[in-house]
């Protein structure tokens, strides 16, 4: 049997589950086979007459891509490759050398080894270069280039050609691969004698896992208050979402339930079913415009249960179900068959038009909605405001969601608690950090033998207190916009070197203790609706 064949079966039985509900629905007297032959006889046709040859795998991938385009703004067809890279990425492990890596000025930069993975353990360091990979040159390589040619099976080995600017040395290194986990709690520790912190980056298969062992070691510590911080999380796994917001509530809580349009299986209530370890204590969920899926799930479940008190700014709204078709070439249909609601009935899925153009504005309106927010508390919302005494931040409590969609339209997401609205930074700082210049300033800082930051490579608490090069790395700031050709206003500089400075040195805390030691940096240095997160914990206590 020919894979175009195959592809065109596959075509026609889609077609028939989407054609035979419509017709049953509406009572049309055509029958769905009529619209099958067409296609079909499109697709022979073209294949076999048109003026030029064409490829009957790219003529069957456009077919579905163009089907799938005209729906909504999450169902989406994946390549084999990407379906490979997306299971590596959610059940929570995959097979590499372990590294963190930046492309910098089409250098493959070494932003951190992972602890205990084949890298650190051939004595990759952050801020190595990698110029070659298997004899093949490394410079110009694209992220997904870099990925697909590092990952491969455990036990295989790949050659490394490495340049290490501090020491102006060029050495090569086989590095043989493993299996990498990846984990979904960024960090957990306590802010103070009391106050808990955990970071969540994504909902993969271990998830929940994590986080009951990040609560059982904060609560042995002495926390006696909660913050669960998912800005920026983009979702994953309802189980695992599921599974962490067990841990707050009550048996037999509702969590969220989905509807379909046909009802049966697709329709699910998620509750929960067992004691947790932390249904008492105060919890502040802090959220973003980058929080979603899985994210509004939790965030929902415990602000709808009453169990935390959520901070920052409405969330994306995505709240739609996939699930995902596996062909046996490898690709995949992640077809939307439900959507999802709060245990309130609040539905999360912002408002969207189906098809290609809508699907373009659906994904490009974030900041124009950000933008709309802003305007209405700033100019509306004098009666919301809230005092929390935490410099250079606004604080709001939610407005009423009816008024709020009235004046802002249909979207969705998860209305804060309190909304906060941070200190714009300058326009100097914000083209800046928009041209990768702090990333390569830290990086010559890294680099600079006559940086004293390398000696503070296992001492984290002395970095983060001690650390004060802010002239050198100032002089590597300037370094970088003059090789780009950036005008700097001398004056905007001198008002906006601090935020600078602690832009570059929360990048060299990344790259010498990893994610955990650039949270930690940002967390202790002032993050301020963190900060309006703690004021209000502390007085749920």
């Amino acid at each position: 049997m020919s894979r175009l064949f195959k592809i065109l079966v596959m075509i026609a039985v889609l077609f028939f589950g989407i054609l035979l509900g419509t017709r049953l629905h509406n009572g049309s007297r055509f029958t769905v086979f009529d619209e099958q032959k067409k296609l079909l006889e499109v697709m022979s046709l073209i294949s076999s007459r048109y003026v030029d040859d064409v490829s009957s795998d790219s003529l069957a991938e456009k077919g579905i891509q163009a089907m799938v385009g005209s729906l909504d703004p999450h169902t989406a067809y994946l390549s084999p490759q990407k379906v490979s890279y997306s299971r590596a990425e959610f059940k929570g492990n995959f097979e590499g050398i372990g590294i963190e890596f930046d492309i910098l000025s089409d250098t493959l930069v070494v932003v951190n080894p992972l602890a205990g993975g084949p890298s650190e353990a051939a004595g990759i360091m952050a801020g190595d270069r990698i110029v070659a990979i298997d004899s093949g040159s490394a410079i110009g390589l694209s992220s997904e280039d870099v990925v697909a040619t590092l990952r491969g099976e455990t036990g295989s080995s790949v050659q490394l050609e490495v340049f290490r600017p501090f020491s102006g040395k060029v050495f090569s290194v086989d590095v043989v691969r493993n299996r990498i986990p990846t984990y979904s709690v960024d960090a957990a520790f306590l802010l103070d004698d009391s106050t808990g912190y955990i970071r969540l980056s994504h909902f993969v298969s271990t998830t929940s896992a994590e986080f009951d062992q990040a609560l059982a070691r904060l609560l042995a510590e002495g926390m006696h208050g909660l913050v669960v911080d998912m800005r920026g999380n983009p979702g994953g796994y309802l189980d695992q979402a599921a599974g962490v917001a067990d841990e707050f509530l009550p048996g037999d809580s509702l969590v969220v339930y989905t509807k379909s349009r046909r009802g049966g299986p697709d329709d699910i209530r998620f509750r929960a079913t067992e004691a947790g370890d932390y249904e008492d204590g105060p919890v502040i969920v802090v959220v973003d415009r980058g929080s979603a899926s899985a994210t509004e799930i939790l965030a929902g479940a415990l602000q709808d249960n009453g169990r935390a008190l959520v901070v920052g700014e409405q969330t994306y709204g995505k709240g739609l179900v996939q699930r995902q078709f596996d062909f046996e070439d490898g690709s995949a249909l992640r077809l939307t068959i439900a959507r999802y609601y709060t245990p309130s009935g609040r539905q999360i899925q912002r408002s969207y038009v189906a098809g290609e153009e809508g699907r373009e504005a659906y994904f490009q309106n974030g900041d124009g909605y950000r933008d709309l927010e802003r305007r209405f508390f700033f100019e509306e919302g004098d009666d919301l405001l809230v005092d929390t005494g935490v410099r250079d931040a606004r604080v709001y409590r939610s407005p009423d969601r009816g008024a709020f969609d009235e004046k802002i339209g249909s979207t969705g997401g998860i209305l804060p608690d309190y909304w906060v609205f941070d200190k714009a930074p300058g326009a100097l700082y914000s083209r800046l950090q928009d041209e990768g210049v702090f990333q390569l300033a830290a990086l010559y800082v890294l680099d600079d033998p006559t940086s004293a930051v390398r000696g503070y490579r296992d001492d984290l608490d002395g970095f983060l207190g001690s650390y004060t090069e802010r002239d050198l790395v100032e002089h590597h700031i300037l370094e970088v916009c003059r090789m780009r050709g950036i005008d700097v206003d001398n004056e905007q500089f001198s008002v906006q070197s601090g935020r600078m400075f602690i832009a570059v040195k929360s990048i060299l805390a990344r790259q010498l203790y990893g994610i955990s030691g650039q949270i930690r940096f940002l967390v202790e240095r002032g993050d301020n609706v963190l900060n309006v997160a703690r004021r209000l914990l502390d007085e749920q206590r």
